[in-house]
């Protein structure tokens, strides 16, 4: 994502699996300005230092070239504690972008379930056994909650693909300094708790992109563009398919669990139904 921007940067990165790996207290593998802050205030500490850079620059108080992009990094589970703040500075429509990376879980912490862990899917909190059959509720769908808050730009993007990702964060970086807030989501493999093989995490992130399962598209003021159809393409695969690379979610495979496949295949199409529908009509 970060190969895309140009200029100046400040990155903001919420407690997380990403800030532990590249922030060893007090040093940090970012060669940019960087601010950590705790799971859930991000988005409200880095729309103040926005606000704070743009008056500062109206008072000429700091002298730039040209203006600085304001990032914020989260994971899945700071985007479920810092819900509140993240909607907030969306309608605020803060010059800034939020990227979230999406594990599908509170990776960081011991692989607890978070609200982007998916129906069936076993974490350490929702268990696989004689009494559990993983999550049992579906997963929110953060991109779409962001696009209501009617934001200027929001879209999806897997590491699989770069192309797409590089010209999508380009865009997003080009909206958050001259029109508002970006938001875009990243899902990234985590082979420890999914457990699946270190060598695998692109291959199964695209499975899920070409299983439907997370649609690549982005809002642009409102106007959604499917960026990627895997049906179009010939490269559509059954859900079954990407559940088997991950051991987290082998045993949605087996007979007894299958009304609980049946229900996320069902959600599965019916959210990329959605999804091109959009993307084919305009004004929805």
């Amino acid at each position: 994502f970060f190969r895309a921007l140009s200029g100046d940067v400040v990155v903001l990165f919420q407690t997380g699996c990403a800030m532990v790996v590249t922030t060893g207290y007090p040093y940090s593998a970012h060669r940019v300005t960087y601010i950590h802050n705790l799971f859930q205030n991000g988005a409200a500490t880095l729309s103040g230092v926005v606000e704070m850079f743009y008056e500062k620059k109206r008072r000429g108080e700091i002298d730039v070239g040209e203006d600085i992009t304001f990032v914020m990094v989260t994971g899945d589970g700071g985007m479920d504690i810092g819900m509140g703040p993240a909607i907030g500075a969306a309608l605020r429509n803060h010059r800034m972008i939020i990227l979230e990376y999406d594990n599908e879980g509170y990776m960081n912490t011991g692989s607890q379930l978070s609200y982007s862990t998916p129906i069936g899917h076993k974490t350490a909190t929702s268990n696989v056994g004689r009494l559990g059959g993983g999550k049992t509720f579906h997963h929110k769908d953060t991109p779409q909650i962001m696009a209501a808050c009617h934001i200027p730009y929001v879209f999806t993007a897997v590491e699989s693909q770069p192309q797409d990702l590089w010209k999508k964060a380009a865009k997003a970086q080009w909206y958050a300094k001259n029109v508002g807030l970006a938001y875009g989501k990243l899902l990234i493999a985590c082979p420890l708790n999914w457990l699946s093989e270190d060598r695998m995490g692109s291959k199964i992130v695209q499975a899920a992109v070409d299983c439907n399962f997370f649609p690549l598209y982005e809002v642009e003021r409102g106007k959604t563009r499917l960026t990627y159809d895997p049906e179009a393409k010939g490269k559509k695969i059954p859900v079954e398919e990407w559940l088997k690379m991950m051991g987290k979610t082998r045993h949605l495979l087996k007979p007894e669990f299958a009304e609980v496949l049946e229900e996320f295949k069902q959600e599965v199409d019916r959210r990329f139904r959605r999804i091109k529908a959009m993307s084919e009509h305009p004004d929805l």
